[in-house]
């Protein structure tokens, strides 16, 4: 009897995917599922994601074909509809890395990290190529396919960022694989030119220490990083005054220096008034016309704290101190003639 129902149960079965398959009434729950899990990944979900949750294969397969869904890559779907973003191809290749895993639940410790050209693209500096996308692991990997390339490297955290929701190598990182496997310094001179027109901070010092091991390369002296650094810098373009205007225009750092500045003007202006002895003839007139000479230079020093940054601060600072001095000298000298003429 029970090798009898078999069959049955078989063809029943059977029936029901085809049912299914063809009448999505009966699955109606699983348009809620598939936008749900897309929600949080940019449109996106994958094969084994929405089995997890009990949508068939058969499912998306029937929703691909109506148009319902797109495939982007193996195992993963774009919600029909979505708007087609520039990162999508990126985003996809990198969701079949750990498919089961929702984006959201990777991203606080990714076992994988988008690097290379890829990431250069991410960040939206230079104009390389990022295709195949290069993924870095802390474990050995293979794939067939051509549009991923993986590499095992250990990353400091300090080197991976989440940008646009993926967590990529960190511009520095970036631009020091790029130097190791481009080999033409003027493209990766545009991915660090770009960086450095952004509103990211670039930290070249620790850029350099990352370029050290490729500096006899290039034919510097062997771990010399500031060296190649500095090649790269004129590749791209980039001077100290061009790198600190820019810096200049991010309104955190323009209003801290411009205080720095003008705490250290008014403490020069100080010193200087409080020179003379109180007791002295004339000595208030001439506090009164120090300030009077120095007012005027304020504005000045505004608009050249507008254009400078920390690279060249101190110089700044060192002839206004060197300006205010000369006016108190000269002020006194005057003060000193007029007492002498008084008395004759």
């Amino acid at each position: 009897m029970g090798f009898a129902v078999r069959p049955v149960l078989r063809e029943f079965n059977c029936l029901k995917s085809v049912l299914k398959l063809y009448f999505p009434s009966m699955s109606i729950v699983v348009e809620p599922i598939l936008q749900e899990l897309a929600a949080g990944q940019w449109g996106l979900f994958t094969t084994a994601q929405a089995q997890a949750r009990g949508v068939s294969r058969a499912n998306l397969s029937h929703r691909e074909r109506d148009g319902r869904l797109e495939r982007l890559a193996h195992g993963v779907y774009r919600l029909g509809g979505v708007p087609v973003a520039p990162l999508d191809d990126l985003r996809a290749a990198w969701m079949s890395t750990e498919p089961a895993l929702l984006s959201w639940e990777r991203v606080s410790s990714p076992r994988v990290v988008v690097g290379g050209a890829a990431a250069a693209a991410v960040h939206e500096c230079g104009g390389i190529n990022p295709v195949p996308y290069h993924l870095i692991t802390n474990e050995r990997r293979q794939t067939q396919r051509t549009d991923i390339a993986y590499s095992r490297r250990q990353l400091d955290s300090r080197d991976v960022v989440v940008v646009a929701g993926l967590p990529v190598t960190s511009i520095e990182r970036t631009v020091a694989h790029l130097v190791d496997k481009i080999g033409d310094l003027s493209l990766v001179g545009d991915v660090l030119a770009d960086a450095t027109r952004g509103k990211r901070a670039v930290d070249l010092e620790h850029l350099g220490l990352l370029l050290t091991p490729f500096a006899a390369r290039y034919g510097h002296p062997r771990g010399d990083g500031p060296a190649l650094l500095e090649q790269l810098r004129r590749s791209a373009g980039i001077d100290d005054v061009a790198a600190a205007r820019e810096l200049m225009q991010r309104p955190a750092i323009g209003s801290a220096l411009t205080e720095i500045v003008n705490r250290e003007v008014e403490e020069q202006l100080k010193i200087i008034v409080a020179g003379p002895e109180p007791q002295q003839p004339g000595s208030v007139e001439m506090r009164e016309q120090i300030e009077r000479m120095s007012t005027p230079a304020l504005p000045e020093l505004s608009r050249l704290v507008s254009e400078i940054a920390d690279t060249v601060l101190a110089p700044v600072l060192q002839r206004q101190r060197e300006q205010r001095h000369l006016i108190a000298n000269t002020t006194l000298a005057r003060s000193g003639d007029g007492t002498r003429d008084a008395a004759n």
